[in-house]
């Protein structure tokens, strides 16, 4: 800080502008250059209960259900099964076409659709049986607690 004198016995204390003006158009230019979100995405869907379902009610068996279980070293890669019958391996295209091939043989749209995920399975394949749900114009999506 430099002091500068009016009268004497006062002193000016000014603080140096130079850095301060140095930080204001660093910040300036980041904003600008900073890629900016026009839009956000929302998970439309039931959120689970504190307990899962119970699979021997009437309304979980007319329930579509996608079991992903976790499979590979680490869990890395994921195996699907439809209904607990229909082994589809790791293909979430087979998943989408099993799907809309349930939509073409008459259910509608609101028809459940549970998605159950194994406790170790990684989040991507959730979201991607999600996908592939919404891609076949289901709009009842749950999810099961894991465990």
């Amino acid at each position: 800080m430099r002091a500068t004198s009016r009268k004497p016995g006062k002193v000016k204390i000014q603080p140096p502008m130079t850095p301060m003006i140095d930080v204001i158009f660093q910040l300036l230019i980041f904003f600008m250059l900073m890629p900016t979100q026009t839009s956000e995405g929302y998970l439309t869907t039931n959120l689970p209960r504190e307990q899962g379902p119970n699979p021997t009610t009437q309304k979980d068996l007319e329930r579509i259900k996608i079991e992903l279980v976790e499979e590979g070293a680490e869990n890395q890669d994921v195996t699907i099964v439809l209904n607990d019958t229909l082994v589809l391996g790791s293909s979430f295209d087979d998943l989408e076409a099993a799907l809309k091939g349930y939509r073409a043989e008459g259910l509608p749209p609101n028809h459940p659709v549970l998605i159950a995920p194994g406790m170790a399975v990684r989040h991507k394949w959730v979201v991607r049986a999600f996908d592939a749900a919404v891609l076949s114009r289901f709009t009842n999506i749950q999810f099961a607690v894991p465990g």
